[in-house]
């Protein structure tokens, strides 16, 4: 039940996508931070990591981005397969990728889905979840909802980072959503627009690897 749940959210955020849009720019989800090398979880948190959106471009960004977190921890992270059941005793973390680039004249994000979705993991965030989720959504960067996007590139970053605590009696499952927008003018055209899903997409790095951060500490600090 706790998985069907989180994926319940994971299709509700995924509503996000406001299609026809005839002009996008695409973006690998790179992170530069450096390694965690003084942040060590044993037994390893378990992880994932799926591209969930209906236009795969870049074609290899999920792989990408789990390259670029087993660089940044290590063995602190266990990967698996996105859809496996998480092994009783452990806590697990889920990336799902839910938009990723830039459109020129219409927004990649729907700030009513947004917010559903925030108050969804701040309801399910409980014990030491709770500041995790508190801090993280303080930090996210969505534009107003009256702002429509006409005119303008539009980047966003949209990740689903999904949390499932199977080490107490009663498991706890949360889906935080890490996204942030950015808009330019179109004056340099696609450069423009390159800009834009660049300067979206690391700003959403930078949280999620703040959550992370967070994450890997809340379990290591409460392993035996």
């Amino acid at each position: 039940m706790i998985w069907n749940a989180a994926v319940g959210v994971s299709a509700l955020a995924a509503l996000v996508f406001l299609g026809g849009c005839a002009t996008e720019r695409a973006i690998a989800p790179t992170i530069s931070a450096p390694p965690r090398t003084g942040l060590v979880v044993s037994p390893a948190i378990v992880g994932a990591v799926y591209d969930g959106r209906a236009k795969q471009d870049p074609k290899d960004a999920a792989a990408t981005l789990q390259a670029d977190l087993s660089r940044l921890y290590g063995s602190s992270i266990e990967w698996t397969d996105y859809f496996a059941r998480p092994p009783a005793g452990r806590v697990a973390v889920r990336f799902r990728i839910v938009a990723l680039g830039a459109s020129f004249g219409s927004r990649l994000v729907s700030s009513a889905a947004f917010a559903t979705a925030v108050g969804s993991a701040q309801a399910s965030a409980t014990g030491p979840w709770g500041p995790v989720v508190g801090s993280v959504s303080s930090e996210q960067s969505v534009l107003a909802g009256s702002f429509s996007g006409e005119g303008w590139w539009n980047g966003a970053a949209w990740i689903d980072l999904e949390v499932q605590d199977y080490r107490g009696p009663k498991p706890i499952a949360f889906t935080l959503p890490i996204v942030a927008e950015h808009r330019e003018s179109n004056m340099w055209g696609y450069a423009s627009g390159d800009k834009a899903a660049k300067a979206a997409w690391d700003h959403v790095g930078t949280q999620l690897t703040r959550a992370m951060d967070a994450i890997a500490r809340a379990v290591r600090d409460q392993q035996p």
